[in-house]
């Protein structure tokens, strides 16, 4: 009786409900088929490329998984993938210190100034159409070998990345914002910090959504050019001794950290980039 009462009373709630629990049961199954589908794919890869090695390609080539994977899973314990691991990132993190701040407050100068960016824009685009892994021997010579070299690598990739989105994201605000701060006695700091750098914000954070794995690669292409520790050193030396097996190892670490990166990076920049997407579209 009380429940008739109920559906009576609020006569949409119990299948709005209903339906709700089983759009979200569909959405869970849905995951776990594509889930199964992406464990079948790694399996068949990994058998086929199980059964090719040393029939169809010599294992000296592509070596195979009996092979990688114990190997990947020695140097996982004995701590040399967790010690190469914290150079590389490590290296990677410092160069997007430095690269970022020098982006972001570049990228403010010259976006709050029209002579500053006509006199240096051309020339910071004509420095970022430049191949910046060319410029690794430059930096050796400078630097040399280790650390320095991944870190000044990584700078210089960061840096062009975080100073374009900056400058953008403080020359796209709404000139009728700027004026609205100035009629109401704001001055051009309060302009600044009131409207640029919060239109700007969200510049940066896609830019470093780009810039994270940039500067990853750029620490472990310098490692594999002329490093002395690091994952990119780990492909290099192995790629050297013709060991495949531990080539393959080292990329598949590398193929890991990339995708935990990947997606550390959309889960921390997904809410502002949603407020951007539903700013833009409003």
């Amino acid at each position: 009786m009380s429940a008739s009462i109920v559906d009576s009373a609020r006569p949409g709630v119990p299948s709005t409900v209903t339906r709700a629990i089983a759009t979200r049961r569909k959405a869970r199954r849905h995951k776990a088929r594509i889930i199964l589908i992406q464990c079948a794919v790694v399996l068949v890869f990994l058998a086929v490329w199980q059964f090719v090695s040393g029939r169809f390609i010599p294992d000296l080539l592509i070596s195979s998984p009996s092979q990688v994977l114990p190997l990947f899973w020695t140097w996982l314990t004995d701590g040399t993938l967790a010690f190469n691991a914290l150079v590389t990132f490590q290296n990677a993190f410092l160069g997007l210190l430095v690269g970022g701040v020098l982006g972001i407050i570049v990228g403010i100068i010259l976006g709050q100034s029209t002579v500053l960016a006509e006199i240096f824009e051309p020339f910071i685009t004509a420095l970022y159409t430049m191949p910046k892994h060319a410029l690794i021997p430059l930096f050796i010579m400078w630097v040399g070998i280790g650390a320095m070299l991944g870190i000044l690598t990584a700078a210089v990739i960061v840096f062009f990345l975080v100073f374009f989105n900056t400058f953008f994201g403080i020359k796209d605000v709404s000139q009728s914002l700027v004026n609205g701060v100035r009629v109401m006695g704001g001055s051009r700091m309060d302009v600044m910090f009131r409207v640029r750098l919060p239109s700007a914000l969200i510049w940066v954070v896609a830019a470093l959504k780009l810039a994270v794995p940039q500067a990853v690669v750029g620490v472990v292409v310098a490692e594999m050019l002329a490093g002395d520790s690091g994952l990119g050193y780990l492909v290099s030396r192995n790629a050297g001794m013709f060991n495949s097996a531990g080539t393959f190892a080292a990329l598949l670490a590398l193929l890991i950290a990339g995708f935990l990166i990947d997606r550390l990076m959309s889960w921390v920049t997904r809410k502002p980039l949603q407020w951007k997407n539903a700013n833009g579209t409003s």
